[in-house]
């Protein structure tokens, strides 16, 4: 067994306390990040989308062109367990850097815009966005034909 003591001097009680007031400080930053993760936060999403504008523009530095107005806007209900259509549409989403898994049971809102650039010509191609909290989620690039497709929101390579 050992035994230590010591003179309890100013200087190291206030450096006690500062140690002490360190660990806490450190422990609630470490509980408030992983309550933000808890609360749906996801470190992929794209923050900063409070407008039109900003939708807009984050679907031009992809490279696309799109109408200036959305042709639809949709409160959706994410549920909270992925049937296998969700689990492929987040599939989609996970390779371009998204996981909606993160978002389940939330309210979201989906912003459809129709591109005017398809490569090919195609019309009547829509980029949707879904939007949690002012922070992209997730999105992708569908043809609503009968013989459609969906991607990222990347232009594909020819």
């Amino acid at each position: 067994m050992f035994i230590f003591t010591t003179k309890l001097t100013r200087r190291k009680a206030v450096a006690f306390v500062l140690i002490v007031a360190a660990i806490i400080c450190a422990l609630i930053f470490l509980a408030g990040s992983l309550d933000s993760r808890s609360s749906g936060v996801s470190s992929a999403a794209i923050t900063g989308i409070d407008s039109n504008e900003d939708r807009v523009a984050l679907l031009e530095s992809y490279g696309w062109q799109v109408k200036a107005e959305p042709v639809e806007t949709q409160d959706l209900t994410l549920p909270r367990s992925f049937d296998d259509t969700y689990a492929a549409y987040n599939e989609i989403q996970k390779a371009q850097g998204f996981d909606l898994s993160d978002y389940t049971g939330k309210r979201v809102r989906r912003f459809s815009y129709e591109i005017l650039n398809y490569p090919g010509g195609e019309t009547g191609v829509i980029a949707h966005l879904v939007v949690y909290r002012n922070s992209v989620i997730a999105g992708d690039v569908a043809s609503p034909e009968l013989s459609g497709f969906m991607h990222g929101l990347a232009i594909p390579e020819p």
